[in-house]
């Protein structure tokens, strides 16, 4: 990423009980939410309860966002605090299932920029990247391994800095501003491969779920990229000069590969081994998710666009409305679930959609429901549900908050 953002959240209401009806998922999941009042919460899909995590957070002096799950069920979570008693500009919570937060780092010359916790298939997570900006404007990443003693380590700092985790958590593929694109060993703390290749125009990074291929956009030109598998020392090409920005994920199984045209705002979706074009869907697409049993894909499009959003009150409603889409991929058909205005934190998360995805999931585990950060009509900020099995029915506020993200 190379946008520097704070932890600032728009303070609004006291938190509210989740909405009649909302509906019910055993396989669903938790939800981990930045609330309005400053404090992490976790609602619970199946029985229906909210736990607070932290309860020392203020609507404006000490705030804590940005929550992510690990696939063991572990959460981290990020703050700052203008409290002259314990001040910093970053701070870094781990907290372990069933535990309490542990402070694991606090600086107050750094910012949150974005975090991943490495996969672990066979062990407890332990190593969650962090990437951070500077006092002076620079990107950091630091690994925090957080095992029975937290270990930080440097990995990287420079210019813009993408990354995505092997499947077993021990190696991460990297795409550095100006440094080309490498893979880099956590154990060894060493590069131990580069590609002789010169990086697109891209936002990310993306290694097979499943396997060792690695997808990557590749220059073509001075505004164009090719979109490329990596397989050992075999490039394969999927889509030729794809002019502008390219977004690209893999499907959960690795058989296919969808990837967006940002200039158009066209969504394509591609064998991951030929290429052959599987589906196309309409312009005007900014933002793309693959359900975890990859039978769908929900997107967001724009409804209507006034002015420069970022410049006007977030809560003017004319400002932004998008919408949400799900595609069924059998089906090869859509169907619209609900219009929005995105909290600043959505509007963020959206606008880097693609590594956002692979850390911070919208979907449910069960492929079922979608959460997301949205201003209500009066310009209250909440996190809503919506269910994508009944297109119909209207999204359900969770609570009041800016993020909402669901446990693997």
């Amino acid at each position: 990423m190379n946008k520097r953002i704070g932890l600032v959240i728009v303070a609004v209401l006291l938190v509210l009980p989740i909405s009649a009806g909302m509906a019910q998922g055993e396989d669903a999941g938790q939800i981990a939410i930045a609330g309005a009042d400053g404090n992490i919460h976790v609602y619970d899909m199946a029985s229906e309860t909210f736990t607070q995590m932290t309860n020392d957070g203020t609507r404006r002096q000490k705030i804590y966002a940005w929550p992510t799950w690990a696939t063991d069920g572990r959460l981290a979570f990020f703050g700052i605090s203008q409290d002259f008693n314990d001040f910093y500009t970053l701070g870094i919570f781990v907290q372990d299932p069933g535990g309490d937060p542990v402070r694991a780092y606090t600086s107050t010359l750094e910012v949150f920029t974005y975090a991943y916790w490495a996969p672990c298939p066979a062990a407890p997570c332990q190593d969650l990247a962090v990437l951070y900006t500077r006092a002076e404007g620079r990107l950091g990443t630091r690994l925090i391994q957080t095992g029975d003693d937290v270990t930080i380590t440097e990995i990287a700092s420079g210019g813009s800095f993408y990354w995505d985790w092997s499947p077993d958590g021990s190696t991460m593929f990297w795409a550095q501003d100006g440094e080309g694109m490498a893979i880099y060993d956590v154990a060894s703390e060493q590069v131990v491969r580069t590609f002789d290749v010169v990086p697109g125009r891209y936002r990310a990074v993306d290694w097979s779920p499943v396997d060792d291929r690695l997808l990557a956009a590749v220059a073509n030109g001075r505004s164009a990229s090719d979109l490329v598998v990596l397989d050992g020392d075999e490039q394969i090409v999927l889509a030729e000069r794809v002019p502008g920005l390219v977004s690209f994920e893999w499907s959960p199984d690795g058989s296919q590969v969808a990837y967006l045209d940002d200039d158009a705002g066209r969504l394509f979706i591609l064998d991951a081994a030929t290429g052959a074009e599987l589906a196309a869907l309409p312009d005007g697409i900014v933002s793309f998710f693959w359900s975890p049993d990859g039978s769908k894909i929900a997107y967001v499009a724009f409804s209507r666009v006034e002015g420069d959003i970022l410049a006007k009150p977030a809560a003017q409603s004319g400002d932004l409305r998008i919408e949400w889409y799900v595609y069924d991929v059998a089906q090869d058909e859509s169907f619209r679930l609900a219009d929005f205005l995105p909290t600043r934190d959505m509007l963020y998360y959206l606008s880097f959609f693609d590594q956002f995805s692979r850390s911070h999931r919208l979907w449910s585990p069960d492929s079922r429901y979608l959460v997301y950060g949205e201003f209500l009509d009066d310009g209250t900020e909440v996190v809503s549900l919506l269910d994508t099995e009944q297109p119909g029915l209207a999204p359900q506020t969770v609570m009041e908050g800016t993020l909402g993200v669901f446990s693997w």
